[in-house]
This record gives C-alpha cells, sequence and structure tokens, in this order.
C-alpha cells in the first residue's frame, strides 16, 4: 500500500487526543493525506532503490498558503515516485517502463515537498525544475528538500532548481526563457481547485517541448471528485494537448478502465493517471493562432482571480 512507503517521526504522546492525531495514517490506512505540515514537522520517503528521503512539510504562514496544500504529502505524488524510481526494473510491464526519466528534461507542477521532482533527479533527469505557486514558504522548503537529498553534483550549475510559477502566467521572465524547454512536464494531486484547471493545461502546453516524445504525467486522487478530474481532462483539449492514455489505480496496485461516471465507493483508495501530449492540431497552429490563445489565456487567468 502506498502509504506505508512515508514514514512519520516518532512524537512523544501527552494527551488522548494526541494519541489520536498521532495514529490517522494507522486508522485510516486508505486517506491520501498521509501527513500534515505542522511546524518542523516532516516525512521520510522510503524508496526502495534511493533509499530514505526525508521531506520537510512546509508550515503555511496564512490562509492563502494553506489553501494550496503544499503542506501534505498525497498518494498521487508517492505514486509518480514510485512509477519513477521504479522504472528501470525489468520485472515491470512495459507501461511501467515508461516512466523512465533519464535523460529528460523535467519540469514539476506544483511540487509540494518536491518527492517527485527530487525522485526525477535521482533517477537521472538531465535537468529538473521543481515548481510551485511563489510562496516564500513553499519554496524556501522546496529549496531545503532538494539540498538535503539531492548530491551538490546533481544541483549545479543548472541541473536541478526550484522556480516560483502559477499556473497560467506565461509572460514572467521564467516562462518567456523556457516555453517549450520540457520533455516531461509533470503534475501529481494538483485538480483540486477546477477554477484553476485552464492555467495549469495551459502551462502544460506552454512549457511541454514540441519534440514528438515529450509527455505530460499527470496522477490525481478521487479525493478530489470524480467530477473535478472530468473537468480538468475535458479542459486539456482546448489547450491544445490529447490524452495518449488514462487510467485508474489503487493504493494496492490494482488497475482499472478510467470511467467518467463511475460511482466511488472507496474513492480515497483511488488514483486516476494519465499521460498527455500536444494534440494532432497544436504543432499546426499558425504564430498568430499560438499567440491568440496565449492571450486567451491571460484573460482566463484574471477572470479566475475575480470569481
Amino acid at each position: 500500500m502506498l502509504t506505508f512507503l512515508i514514514r512519520t517521526p516518532e512524537v512523544p504522546v501527552e494527551t488522548a487526543e494526541d494519541v489520536y492525531s498521532n495514529a490517522v495514517g494507522l486508522l485510516f490506512p486508505d486517506n491520501l493525506r498521509t501527513f500534515h505540515g505542522d511546524p518542523g514537522s516532516h516525512v521520510t520517503y522510503l524508496s526502495k532503490r534511493f533509499g530514505d528521503i526525508e521531506l520537510r512539510l512546509a508550515d503555511p504562514l496564512n490562509e492563502e498558503d494553506r489553501t494550496l496544500f503544499a503542506h501534505y504529502i498525497w498518494n498521487s505524488g508517492i505514486q509518480m515516485a514510485e512509477f519513477i524510481s521504479q522504472a528501470n526494473d525489468p520485472s515491470k510491464t512495459e507501461r511501467d517502463l515508461k516512466w523512465n526519466v533519464e535523460g529528460e528534461t523535467i519540469l514539476e507542477l506544483g511540487a509540494g515537498t518536491g518527492i517527485v521532482g527530487i525522485t526525477s533527479a535521482l533517477a537521472g533527469g538531465e535537468e529538473v525544475i521543481l515548481s510551485d505557486y511563489p510562496s516564500q514558504k513553499i519554496l524556501s522548503t522546496l529549496k531545503i528538500n532538494v539540498d538535503k537529498n539531492v548530491p551538490e553534483n546533481l544541483r549545479y550549475p543548472k541541473k536541478v532548481g526550484v522556480q516560483g510559477h502559477e499556473w497560467g502566467v506565461l509572460t514572467d521572465e521564467f516562462s518567456r526563457s523556457y516555453a517549450g524547454h520540457f520533455t516531461r512536464v509533470l503534475c501529481a494531486d494538483c485538480l483540486w481547485m477546477d477554477g484553476n484547471h485552464y492555467g495549469l493545461a495551459q502551462s502544460i502546453t506552454h512549457f511541454l517541448s514540441d519534440k514528438e516524445e515529450a509527455r505530460a504525467w499527470v496522477i490525481a486522487g478521487f479525493h478530489t471528485g470524480r467530477a473535478k478530474l472530468v473537468t480538468f481532462f475535458d479542459t486539456t483539449s482546448q489547450a491544445g494537448l490529447e490524452i495518449e492514455t488514462i487510467w485508474e489505480r489503487d493504493a494496492d496496485g490494482n488497475e482499472r478502465d478510467w470511467d467518467r461516471e463511475r460511482e466511488d465507493k472507496e474513492r480515497n483508495r483511488w488514483l486516476v493517471i494519465a499521460i498527455l501530449k500536444h494534440g494532432r492540431e497544436s504543432g499546426k497552429m499558425s504564430d498568430a493562432e499560438k499567440q491568440q490563445q496565449y492571450y486567451a489565456s491571460i484573460l482566463m487567468q484574471k477572470s479566475n482571480r475575480h470569481t
């Protein structure tokens, strides 16, 4: 089970309330919220390939930071890290082996603790940028986790970095400099805010390379709600993306076909996994059409901020 790949620190128990709080992961092992970012807290990802990866969890400074949920570990991130770390295992299926990041240029959107980006760097990513909302607390925690878990020779000069990025905001220096740069764009549990779906899809399209083999990997938990997940995947086509493959997988590794309307009786156990690429027509767009789509995204993000 995915939650068993995370170890939480032992905390002195003083009250009955503390006993309950510390045992949440054991009482509800299917819960996708594995641990919460209290001040100074951390968790350890028990990677079979890379050993223990200790991750500090950001302590939100304000309500805006708190609603980003970067101070949680979710099963989507654990699952993507597992896919990436096990992609060189010959005993895995052909579909599992497609998660190899060796030699790829990688951007993680909504990195949170950095579990996916850090694993990508250790697994041989040629260049890895971990990005999240430009919150000082979130980005500083990401940098701490990168420095602690990624050897120095992999961090510099530009091998692994941390960058602030607000989805759909494509006019800043980072967005202009890295347009079409990444052969892999990774998103783990980034779909809970349906008002930001178009901005996220636009960021994926903007940063994803035009190379034929370039792909975006998206994993999200059904705790978000199936309707929100359906909305995102409908939105991707508007942003010039195409779904190459999509399926569902639970915390124990059982898999089934993607279903837009399935009733979720155990939704905290299940994830949706999708591989996206540039749409068939997106590569044929003229510069004027691309510019028109770009400005449409700017108008969309302004509209979202006022709703």
